[in-house]
């Protein structure tokens, strides 16, 4: 293995550390090949980021566990419990993952927020990310909350644990999603962004990646094609397409006062009038967000990261001692 020089292993230990600090947010270890896919801001060789990783463990500087590294020790009941609400929540989405790829009108449907990201509570819903045709964001909308209120899994005040919760739509052909980022850093939406997991449509996922290039300016060696694993089985775009044609005249004439409908009601509700919100509701978006969160985790972010003393200044420590 060539030696990796004294500036590129200085840059290469700021970025495991900021890898490790956004997931210390979260109180979850890491796998190296999941460090190196979500490496910050940096590109390397996944034989560099292990090599690092075993620097940065015996100088002290992140904790290694088997194959995990994170930033300090980790509960581990408390992280084999939240492995246990994980796959108790996978299990419902495979339920009805079938049923998700078969909603006429649609082109993608993903798992977002908790889940993909690693970490889940006990009273934790499961957060939805659906791409819909032009022109019919809210007749997809008006289906889903239909469909799943009527199977009784669809999130309401009063029940969230383990419900489904359809909280972000965007239309084909607005998948650019830049404008949402916080200035001048977001690194929330960069994360969130990078661990969406697609149910269905892969082709559709793709281009909604390659539609925000500056994702790769954050993490460099990130690849979408490993997204592939979490597509479920067959879809039976026969019937889907059938659903399509049978609605496509209703749907068309229905879609104009389904979203006059759904954003007046969007922006009657309080929550979303708060000065914390960043909710979007119009033609090609619709995002429900009244307790917006990613200020306040770039601040912890940043913080975290400047309390993390490097491998060098351990060492200086000691040599002054």
């Amino acid at each position: 293995m060539p030696q990796i020089s004294v500036k590129a292993r200085a840059g290469l230990t700021d970025a495991i550390i900021k890898t490790l600090a956004f997931f210390s947010l979260y109180g979850i270890p890491l796998t190296s090949r999941r460090i190196w896919e979500l490496l910050y801001e940096t590109k390397a060789e996944f034989a560099e980021v292990e090599q690092n990783l075993r620097r940065l463990s015996s100088a002290g500087t992140i904790e290694a566990i088997g194959a995990f590294y994170a930033l300090k020790p980790w509960d581990q009941r408390q992280y084999e419990q939240n492995n246990l609400d994980l796959l108790k929540r996978w299990k419902l989405v495979r339920k009805y993952q079938r049923l998700l790829a078969t909603l006429p009108f649609t082109q993608c449907v993903c798992v977002i927020n908790s889940i993909a990201i690693g970490s889940v509570k006990a009273e934790s819903d499961i957060d939805f990310f659906v791409i819909t045709k032009a022109d019919r964001l809210y007749i997809v909308r008006s289906i889903i909350i239909l469909i799943f209120k009527l199977l009784g899994v669809y999130k309401n005040r009063t029940h969230i644990a383990n419900r489904f919760c359809f909280g972000f739509y965007v239309s084909e052909y607005n998948l650019r999603l830049e404008h949402l980022l916080l200035k001048p850093d977001d690194p929330y939406f960069a994360f969130w962004l990078a661990t969406i997991l697609p149910l269905d449509g892969f082709d559709t996922y793709q281009n909604l990646i390659h539609a925000n290039p500056w994702l790769k300016s954050y993490f460099p060696n990130f690849d979408p094609i490993q997204r592939r694993a979490y597509l479920g089985g067959l879809v039976n775009s026969g019937l889907k397409k059938f659903l399509e044609l049978l609605l496509a005249v209703p749907a068309f004439l229905i879609e104009p006062l389904a979203r006059f409908v759904h954003i007046r009601h969007t922006f009657n509700l309080p929550e979303n009038r708060w000065s914390t919100s960043s909710t979007v509701a119009n033609k090609h978006m619709l995002k429900l967000h009244a307790l917006d969160p990613r200020q306040k985790i770039r601040d912890d972010f940043f913080r975290v990261i400047s309390q993390t003393p490097k491998p060098e200044k351990l060492e200086s420590d000691k040599s002054i001692l």
